[in-house]
């Protein structure tokens, strides 16, 4: 669990065991630490299961399939913990396509699905549900990456509830939920996305989202959302290992 003095407001209704949405120097902005660099920082902070999820090739400067092909090869057990490794896949437009092959996702963990800018055009759609329910058909997609951002707005029963058929969670993402947060209207769809994950039993991942070490495990902004929605603590994946 992650220690008590590693973030301010630790909240031991909804202990953290595992963060898997982070960001190492291979995801080519916002990082200069390594894997071992991280896996070492999550030990460090408590957690018993960590992930790394570099961006997929499509963000500028960010590792090409190659280095997610290796990934098979690097070690399971790194300094007491256990380590999965994935990606944050690129979702490149309204057909759902993703910027790894099915062979290469096939090699990893798990994989995330989200939509960049600028990466996603047309950028016009008023519902953009579809792309993600299509991508979710990619093997290994595990995880709805940050789709409260009201840049690309999405029917929030609906993909949920599709999501849910296919085994497919929505991430809490912390990042969304900071004071000085990029994405669009975070708090209020974070909320919303509670409530009906809440009304469908759908569980949910909460992600630190960090780029580099410094945020590793951190859900500072997620846990005030959870107390005030009295989310309950069976569905929030990061809480039970199995």
């Amino acid at each position: 669990m992650i220690n008590s003095n590693t973030f301010s407001n630790f909240n031991s209704k909804y202990p953290i065991y595992a963060d898997l949405h982070t960001h190492s120097i291979s995801s080519g902005h916002g990082s200069e630490d390594t894997i071992t660099d991280m896996i070492r920082c999550a030990s460090e902070s408590g957690l018993s299961l960590f992930g790394i999820s570099d961006h997929g090739p499509a963000t500028s400067s960010s590792a090409k399939p190659s280095y997610f092909q290796s990934l098979k090869l690097a070690d399971r057990d790194r300094f007491g913990i256990r380590v999965l490794y994935g990606a944050e896949l690129n979702i490149i437009n309204t057909a759902g396509d993703v910027d790894l092959d099915d062979d290469t996702l096939s090699t990893l963990d798990y994989a995330i699905i989200s939509i960049h800018p600028p990466i996603f055009k047309p950028y016009h759609d008023k519902d953009l549900s579809s792309a993600y329910i299509r991508a979710m058909d990619h093997p290994k997609v595990r995880f709805l990456g940050h789709i409260d951002d009201a840049r690309f707005p999405v029917d929030f029963e609906y993909l949920l509830e599709i999501a849910k058929e296919k085994h497919v969670y929505p991430e809490i993402n912390n990042g969304s939920l900071m004071p000085d947060a990029y994405r669009i209207n975070g708090q209020e769809n974070c909320r919303r996305i509670l409530s009906i994950c809440k009304k469908l039993d759908l569980p949910v991942l909460l992600s630190s989202d960090s780029h580099g070490k410094k945020s590793i495990g951190n859900m500072q902004y997620i846990f005030p959302l959870l107390e005030e929605l009295d989310f309950p603590a069976h569905l929030v994946l990061n809480s039970d290992l199995s």
